[in-house]
């Protein structure tokens, strides 16, 4: 922050403090959905860290940065979705402020304002990464940390900066498989840099510690992996989803979404312009925003035609994984509105000097039409954000509330049926029960048939006798998410009748047909 005038930081603090503050305070107004009791249920109590890197390294397709965190606040944080939310909602802020910082080098303290301002009215952040107990509040955060330290070390040459920008490259490859597609872009900019002879070899030696300690693990999970890129439910993507990717993270405000990639085109024909002047600190800015484009431009490219042409029957284009190139969305469409008020600036200069009415006009016209743009997507924001995190998206927690109430669970002669895919059963009846103080249902039974990280608490439907499962007068089946596999439902229909249905909060109860009088 130190990066911004005075006149900014006073409202850069207030801004910041509202986004984390109202973050908090809403945090618990909605349960956890199924990925998230995934993240949970991965790092639960009971296990030991090698077991978390066992599942990880077979089973889940994330990496493993953002769950070794989660495995320690998990074990000191009191019940409460919010108080999980913490980090992300941390993540998100320090995120916001690397991002204006970057600005600030680049373009002025103005401009790192303009970026603050809409960091902090990003639904899509707020909704994606700070509500979110995932890693992409920490693909934000090291997505501009990589991109700050790496204008840096252009703008002010140096040991100290070589290092901060390894450090970056090191843990931002940890957080998210895309964040290698990001880095590989950022590992050739430089490489041509030293085939052109403009910088050291030894820059490139800040990608080597992390790629030492990366590329083992990726070799390894590819390797040992029990499921592969066939299991992805994305759609085969258009041309026309490059685009909206960008207007998804720029949170659907189409003009908004113009600026940025109008301005993205300029910095490119600029940055073309100012290829054949000789070196100096402008011309690095210029380069650093146009490369800010480019960077994001490759990513998405990247994926887009991997999951069109190359792969598309485990395609990966799935909006809420180009959360690492969110900064240079930000960053780019921020740039623009800064131009646009340099306009303003230029006719108030000329209005000055030759008393034109319509100049001074227009440039207040200008100045105030870009505070109302910025002004509308706080608003909205922060009003859809209110009300969407009241309505229910998958009900765990009013699903447990119901089973706490109805106490059958406990009974011998019940039995509670879900599906532990990914590790989601173990984190709702580990979080929804025993993290609130509650004793788990006393006979819980995997609805569907998974692989061995998932059946290291609760025994998998299959694995039992008929006469065992139908041993139970009442079943309990937690339909959220997730099905039931087809040979269990053949079961339920053939010897139980359904006397709830999942409408109400998600859950299912069958009890058995020669039980009911």
């Amino acid at each position: 922050m130190k990066k911004l005038e005075k006149k900014y930081l006073i409202p850069g603090i207030v801004l910041l403090l509202w986004l984390g503050i109202f973050s908090f305070v809403n945090g618990n107004c909605q349960s956890f959905w199924a990925d998230e009791l995934a993240s949970i249920g991965f790092i639960r109590n009971g296990l030991s860290i090698p077991e978390v890197l066992n599942t990880y390294l077979y089973r889940e397709n994330n990496l493993p940065m953002y769950p070794m965190l989660l495995y320690v606040l998990y074990r000191i944080m009191p019940y409460g979705e919010q108080f999980l939310l913490i980090p992300s909602i941390l993540f998100c802020m320090a995120g916001v402020i690397l991002l204006a910082m970057t600005a600030g080098k680049l373009k002025g303290k103005r401009a790192g304002f303009i970026v603050l301002c809409m960091g902090v009215s990003s639904g899509i952040l707020i909704w994606q990464a700070a509500w979110e107990i995932r890693c992409y509040a920490m693909v934000f955060l090291l997505s501009a940390f990589v991109l700050y330290t790496f204008i840096g070390k252009y703008l002010e040459p140096g040991k100290k900066q070589m290092i901060f920008f390894g450090i970056a490259v090191g843990l931002c490859l940890w957080t998210h498989w895309f964040a290698c597609i990001l880095l590989a872009f950022y590992g050739m900019a430089d490489l041509l840099m030293v085939i052109l002879r403009k910088i050291s070899w030894k820059q490139l030696l800040c990608y080597v510690p992390g790629c030492l300690l990366y590329f083992p693990w990726l070799l390894a999970s590819f390797y040992y992996k029990s499921w592969g890129l066939d299991n992805y439910w994305s759609d085969v993507p258009g041309w026309k989803n490059t685009l909206w990717t960008v207007l998804f993270y720029l949170n659907g405000n189409h003009l908004l979404w113009y600026i940025c990639l109008l301005t993205g085109a300029l910095l490119c024909v600029g940055a073309l312009r100012y290829m054949r002047r000789p070196a100096s600190e402008e011309k690095v800015r210029v380069m650093m925003a146009a490369f800010s484009v480019a960077v994001a431009g490759w990513v998405i490219g990247v994926v887009f035609v991997f999951s069109r042409y190359i792969y598309p029957e485990g395609g990966l284009f799935v909006e809420r994984y180009f959360t690492v190139v969110q900064p240079q969305i930000l960053l780019v469409t921020a740039l623009g509105l800064d131009y646009i008020l340099d306009l303003a600036d230029r006719l108030a200069t000329s209005a000055k000097l030759k008393s034109a009415l319509p100049a001074r006009v227009s440039a207040w016209v200008i100045r105030v039409a870009v505070i109302l743009i910025l002004a509308s997507a706080f608003v909205t924001c922060y009003r859809d954000s209110y009300r969407a995190i009241r309505k229910p998206l998958e009900p765990y927690r009013e699903a447990a509330d119901y089973l706490i109430e109805e106490q059958g669970i406990w009974d011998d002669k019940s039995l509670f049926l879900g599906s532990n895919e990914f590790c989601a059963l173990d984190g709702f009846v580990h979080y929804y029960f025993e993290k609130r103080g509650y004793e788990p249902p006393a006979h819980v039974v995997d609805s569907m048939v998974h692989s061995e990280q998932e059946t290291r608490f609760y025994q998998n439907y299959a694995q039992l006798s008929k006469e065992q499962l139908l041993s139970y007068d009442r079943v309990y089946c937690l339909r959220i998410h997730m099905d039931v596999d087809d040979a269990m439902k053949q079961i339920l229909d053939d010897y139980y009748v359904q006397v709830q249905t999942k409408e109400e909060n998600g859950v299912e109860i069958w009890e058995r047909k020669d039980r009911i009088s």
